[in-house]
């Protein structure tokens, strides 16, 4: 959908500031005989979008999404840096494509959100591989990825390792590729900075206890370890310490924490490029009062500044989570012994996230004043 122009949005009530971007909005009905209000995504009435598309459907503002990212990319200032939206926040081939023509980079956790960016013609040296499980055949798939810049190899940016039984099998693979003339791949290490985010348990990620990343001594043992590998190039740090944060303090301290681990790296003789601090800025669903996206950019620049690295971010959520909708038309209301059910044509496959962990998402109707509505 279109960007919206100044004088349009001076004139609209917005649907709920707290939790949705000036995009979505509520505004005068236009129907020739309609009285009351409707809301709209960019201009576009989202009672139209339901009738054309059907229900459930998602909505998403583009307008919104670009302002999202150009305020990430502003706040890190003159910061070397890439943006690497997290592919598992939103595989829709469109949004994907429209980030990638903004210049961003792209992470990824599994083979099939690669074989979503090959599809849409993503470079390789925008692409980084996160993620716990990765099995032989998507380290091999990676390491042969084949959309590159003009002179450039094969495979991706980085492959951000998350236990040494994973760097095993990329090394094998890597010794396999050089026989038929491929290059060493660029590796991180996931350093799990035993942070703890807030956030709900079920998306922490950052604390001693889970799965994701390995503790500093045992990464560094690798690094060390595999310092003249001719399989593998260290090229940087990686660590992410959860999602939906709301405050800036635990970035701070997993950024302190980072910000040792390569200056001990660097004593070391191992000299990295890249830094990746993964995502994790939360967003506002009811009443919480994450940063802005300025605000997390301006610390993470402040705190990485003189440590001479490129900066890899991977945000997700803060990017599409205010930029979106979901369409959805009540289709039956019942009652069993005095309580209510409101029946939709939407399920929990559309919207995890409630019955998941208890998440909060506000509801209203695409019209008022009794018009049928989505």
């Amino acid at each position: 959908m279109s960007h919206s122009n100044g004088s349009f949005s001076q004139k609209i009530k917005y649907l709920d500031p707290a939790t949705c971007t000036p995009h979505f909005a509520w505004v005068k009905s236009r129907a020739r005989n309609a009285s009351g209000e409707e809301v709209v995504c960019e201009r576009v009435p989202l009672e139209s979008a339901a009738r054309k598309f059907g229900t459930p459907t998602y909505v998403y503002s583009r307008a919104s999404i670009d302002d999202a990212y150009r305020e990430l990319h502003k706040g890190l200032g003159a910061l070397p840096h890439t943006l690497c939206f997290a592919v598992k926040s939103n595989g829709n081939l469109s949004i994907l494509k429209h980030l990638a023509e903004m210049g961003s980079g792209f992470d990824i956790v599994s083979g099939g959100e690669l074989h979503y960016l090959q599809r849409i013609g993503v470079r390789g040296d925008r692409i980084v591989f996160s993620g716990v499980g990765k099995d032989r055949y998507e380290i091999r798939e990676a390491l042969n990825y084949r959309v590159h810049a003009r002179g450039g190899g094969a495979g991706i940016l980085l492959f951000n390792v998350e236990s040494e039984a994973e760097l095993e099998i990329l090394v094998e693979e890597a010794e396999r590729l050089a026989g038929r003339g491929g290059k060493p791949p660029a590796g991180a290490i996931r350093v799990n900075p035993d942070v703890q985010a807030g956030g709900h348990p079920h998306i922490a990620t950052g604390k001693h206890e889970h799965k994701f990343g390995l503790d500093w001594p045992e990464a560094r043992r690798l690094y060390l370890a595999h310092s003249d590998s001719k399989w593998i190039r260290w090229q940087g740090i990686s660590a992410h310490i959860g999602s939906q944060i709301t405050t800036l303090a635990p970035f701070r301290r997993a950024l302190k924490r980072l910000a040792g681990f390569v200056g001990e790296l660097r004593r070391a003789q191992i000299d990295l490029r890249y830094l990746d601090v993964g995502g994790g800025l939360g967003v506002r669903y009811s009443d919480q009062k994450p940063p802005t996206r300025a605000e997390y950019a301006r610390l993470v620049s402040q705190m990485v500044r003189k440590l001479g690295v490129h900066l890899l971010l991977e945000p997700g959520r803060s990017i599409i989570a205010p930029a979106a909708v979901l369409l959805t038309r009540v289709v039956y209301k019942k009652t069993n012994r005095g309580k209510t059910f409101v029946v939709v044509d939407s399920a929990m496959n559309d919207l995890m996230r409630p019955a998941l962990y208890g998440a909060i998402h506000p509801i209203t109707k695409t019209a008022r004043e009794g018009k049928e509505s989505a």
